[in-house]
């Protein structure tokens, strides 16, 4: 009799499940890859957390300094961005979807950076600033952010492909994959500097 109840017991604990599984709300891939780029386009905080492991993401999340240089930061690598998802190709647990984003050059930001950043080391190389690593971290931060600004001020944006990959949660739901070179060219091929550059 114990075990016959327990089967009973088992058969509806299965059937709830299955019926609860029934009755969730399947999300597609189309849809999920739109919350993504959304996501990231606005910087919501589901995003950014959702995407903290990717190396570009985490720097601009948790930059260290000033917070309105930081905040200025944001808005100018954003201020031209544009998207559109072209079509998505799904195949069992796996789709990917293409996206075609406008977007300026940042490429060249680095290495001015560098060099400003240099000249203004060297020009100030006897002042009590230079030293003070704080205030020199903030001062690289904000000769980095001014570079930023400046392209996007000019505005000159181009188009760029990009293939973002989605894999099956296996709960009626799917996961976008960001990788790291996706985002750098989201992020118009900008490269960031060393953190201790900035945060020491």
């Amino acid at each position: 009799m114990i075990t016959f109840f327990k089967s009973i017991t088992a058969l509806i604990v299965a059937m709830s499940l299955q019926l609860g599984m029934l009755g969730a709300t399947e999300v597609p891939a189309a849809q999920v890859a739109e919350e993504c780029m959304s996501g990231i386009a606005t910087q919501s905080e589901q995003a950014m957390t959702l995407y903290g492991a990717n190396t570009y993401v985490n720097f601009i999340e948790n930059l260290q300094g000033d917070e309105d240089t930081v905040q200025r930061m944001r808005e100018a690598l954003f201020q031209n961005f544009s998207y559109k998802i072209d079509g998505l190709e799904e195949r069992e647990d796996l789709a990917v979807a293409r996206v075609t984003i406008e977007q300026c050059d940042f490429s060249g930001v680095l290495k001015k950076y560098e060099k400003k950043s240099y000249k203004y080391i060297t020009d100030h190389l006897y002042d009590e600033d230079t030293v003070d690593k704080e205030k020199l971290s903030a001062k690289c931060l904000d000769i980095y952010v001014s570079q930023i600004e400046k392209v996007a001020k000019a505005g000159k944006t181009h188009e760029e492909v990009i293939y973002l990959p989605l894999v099956s949660n296996g709960h009626n739901g799917w996961n976008a994959v960001l990788e790291d070179e996706t985002m750098k060219t989201i992020l118009g091929d900008i490269a960031i500097p060393e953190v201790s550059e900035m945060t020491e």
